[in-house]
């Protein structure tokens, strides 16, 4: 059958048509493929220079208490990780916190992968001079253990062996870090408080707040007297605040003490209560991660000092430095006479209330936010 010429040149234009949508469609599917594979390949470099790193889950404050549960791990760019950054919080928290009984600090030397002759261990001493801790045989451990019955040797050629016990302490931050940063060994240290068999958490209800202080914070227990004199009763508590029905006491603070610490604290607080004038106040640490205890200047009077002495309770390295009693706390005790006995059996001075009322309103504040919050989620 003859083709007419229109009908033709139309099925010639179709094929054609077809056959440019063809390649036009190889070509994009062409594109397409080498764009898929340039993403592979990006994403394997960037696997391949990078790694997986913790990094905070939640705002931190210099001093706060740090547990595995406030970390998360994401992948960083090798070329932005800071030096020190860890990849397993959980191991680094239990290793860095331990020490031994005497409150020595514990090392972790990571040792040479796959290299017998170089393996993992913990041990005491510095980075230059370090004794290798043991459990049995004289073989280098490289598990430990709160609670482990260890050793080492504090000479060369395994000579002068010492018995340690492991203790497993807090680990907190140096600074205060927001949410997303990057841990590095730089920013954690270990707490000073060493768990001690005699340490108890006490509370008091009779010592001058800070209004702003928050849980979790440190601080200097002092006393002040009328004269101007200013001592330091305890040093760089960490402390925790009760609620009740839902709501924080504005009065009431908790703070793990050893023995001869509480003795001193009842000491002082007695005697605030002798001493017209005086004040029991509590100090707040502004960097408590990266700042010393205070030195202790308070001392206690002769009864007590015999308490401390006499108490099984208390380690005998406890009792230095209180033989020398303040002549000036003596003193004011005895120009306040009967009507200092008198007051001591009375509450805190007047002169406390008004910090306790604005301390119940930033206390309600915290509360509120808390309240909200939850509210919200």
């Amino acid at each position: 059958m003859a083709t007419n010429p229109m009908q033709k040149k139309t099925r010639t234009a179709f094929i054609l048509g077809m056959l440019l949508m063809l390649v036009i469609a190889a070509a994009v599917v062409a594109f397409l493929y080498m764009q898929i594979q340039n993403q592979k390949k990006e994403l394997i470099r960037y696997q391949q220079s990078s790694r997986n790193v913790c990094v905070l889950s939640q705002d931190v404050k210099s001093g706060q208490v740090l547990t595995p549960e406030m970390f998360t791990q994401i992948p960083v760019a090798t070329n932005i990780i800071p030096s020190g950054a860890t990849t397993e919080i959980t191991t680094t928290l239990s290793s860095y916190s331990l020490s031994t009984k005497d409150g020595r600090p514990i090392y972790y030397n990571t040792g040479t992968p796959g290299n017998a002759e170089d393996p993992a261990y913990y041990y005491v001493g510095t980075a230059t001079d370090k004794h290798p801790i043991y459990v049995a045989g004289d073989t280098k451990v490289s598990v430990l253990k709160p609670g482990d019955k260890a050793y080492f040797y504090a000479q060369a050629n395994n000579q002068g062996k010492t018995d340690v016990e492991i203790s497993e302490n807090a680990v907190v931050a140096k600074v205060d870090m927001t949410a997303k940063t990057v841990i590095t060994n730089s920013l954690i240290a270990r707490t000073d408080e060493i768990t001690t068999d005699d340490l108890r958490k006490e509370e008091y209800n009779v010592i001058s707040l800070p209004v702003d202080l928050a849980p979790e914070e440190y601080v200097d227990v002092r006393l002040v007297l009328p004269n101007g004199q200013n001592y330091i009763v305890v040093s760089k508590k960490r402390v925790s605040i009760p609620m009740s029905n839902g709501v924080y006491l504005d009065d009431t603070i908790q703070m793990n003490l050893s023995e001869e610490e509480i003795l001193i604290m009842s000491c002082a607080i007695v005697e605030n209560y002798k001493i017209k004038g005086s004040k029991l106040y509590a100090t707040r640490y502004t960097e408590a991660g990266i700042q010393e205890a205070a030195t202790k200047t308070y001392t206690p009077n002769n009864y007590v000092i015999n308490l401390i002495k006499n108490d099984p309770n208390i380690v005998s390295s406890a009792i230095k430095g209180l033989e020398s009693r303040n002549a000036d706390i003596d003193r004011a005790i005895s120009e306040n006479g009967q009507e200092g006995e008198e007051r001591a059996e009375t509450k805190v001075e007047q002169s406390i209330t008004s910090s306790r009322e604005a301390r119940k309103n930033y206390l309600q504040s915290l509360t509120d936010t808390t309240t909200t919050v939850n509210t919200t989620n």
